[in-house]
């Protein structure tokens, strides 16, 4: 009997300790970007499926918005910014679809044309705010005030964060960062796109489009003329502070701060940065400035937007909000790939879970073996 339970349980040992090895844990995956389109469309076809059979004046766009970033930003911040995500569609889509859900956890798509990464749900989830008419806090203002958080209090001036922050700031190493390049692009491009949807436009189209032959110059343009409005971005100092001007008079910026209490009031009850930040969010927010000046070769930009749908108007909601969700995010899946891996990096802790098992099941042999000399 003895002896079966220790074939058995060396038997189990193997093929667990194979599937925690076979298994990757912690790597973000990269999707491509047709892949996700094509199931984007697909969504947003059942959601207009949904609202024509429920009779509901609920934009399809915004259904489509809410069940893609449900997931991954789904603090209740988010949800008085974009309204909340509907669990009725999310069954009907499941049950239509269920494929679908990998959308929920995507994280990187290449872009054909550049071969960039750029976060996904973080675009969709800039496109919607953009949409909704708050783009800086939910973009790029709210990762500034991310990266900027991670060196509060050090004592340093604007100059000396610009210098410790500058390595961080938009770099390719995803793990290195709470701001990598991914998120950088999703954040300019989640405005451009954002600020020319309409009710009834096709979300996959308009991301289709727009990366079609989108280049840094275009895309960095578009941007500047989007949020900070006609600009020359080879005066360094005058462009900088053209940037600190939008973010720190954009409500929703304020009222962030204000939540985590790095703004307060200063005695003529003008909203303020508390001096362990203040250096800090002036370094991200010129960090902003150098970086759009090097991608428009320090060009003027001065020419009126090709699309204006919607105007930007970020500081025209006093809601409270959050520039971006928890840290902890789900890895995400590759499209397409096999059931087994995408459990596992659905449910992160499963491989530890398995590990444990294996090391219970060695034990066991261990005391067995003992108890059979």
């Amino acid at each position: 009997m003895k002896e079966r339970l220790k074939k058995g349980l060396s038997a189990l040992s193997v093929v667990l300790l194979a599937v925690c090895m076979l298994t990757p844990v912690h790597a973000a995956e990269t999707a491509s970007l047709n892949e996700a389109l094509e199931q984007t469309a697909r969504l947003q076809q059942l959601a207009e499926q949904y609202t024509a059979a429920q009779q509901t004046e609920t934009d399809p766009l915004m259904l489509t918005i809410n069940y893609i970033r449900a997931q991954r930003y789904a603090d209740a911040s988010w949800d008085m910014i974009l309204g909340m995500p509907s669990e009725e569609f999310a069954q009907f889509a499941e049950q239509q679809a269920p494929e679908l859900e990998q959308l929920q956890t995507l994280e990187n798509v290449q872009i054909p044309a550049t071969g960039e990464l750029v976060d996904f749900v973080h675009l969709v989830a800039g496109i919607g705010a953009t949409y909704k008419r708050m783009p800086v806090v939910c973009t790029w203002g709210g990762d500034c005030i991310q990266l900027a958080g991670s060196i509060q209090g050090i004592g340093a001036d604007e100059e000396g964060c610009i210098q410790q922050l500058k390595p961080y700031f938009a770099c390719e190493d995803e793990n290195a960062s709470l701001m990598p390049q991914s998120d950088w692009l999703a954040d300019l491009d989640g405005v451009n796109i954002g600020s020319t949807l309409k009710s009834g436009d096709d979300l996959s189209d308009a991301i289709e489009r727009y990366y079609t032959d989108i280049t840094n110059e275009e895309r960095a343009r578009r941007f500047v003329l989007a949020q900070f409005g006609e600009a020359d971005t080879g005066d360094q100092q005058a462009f900088r502070q053209q940037v600190k001007d939008k973010f720190f008079a954009d409500s929703g910026v304020q009222l962030l701060l204000l939540s985590q209490k790095q703004m307060t009031l200063d005695e003529e009850r003008n909203i303020v940065a508390v001096d362990a930040m203040d250096a800090p969010l002036n370094a991200v927010c010129s960090l902003t400035a150098d970086t759009l000046a090097e991608m428009l070769g320090g060009a003027k930009v001065s020419e009126a937007p090709a699309e204006t749908a919607q105007p930007q108007a970020g500081e025209a909601e006093s809601v409270a909000q959050t520039g971006q969700p928890e840290q902890s995010q789900p890895t995400a899946p590759v499209l397409g790939q096999s059931s087994l891996a995408q459990t596992m990096q659905k449910h992160t802790w499963l491989p530890w879970a398995l590990g444990g098992v294996v090391l219970f099941c060695l034990l066991v042999l261990m005391v067995l073996s003992r108890k059979g000399r």
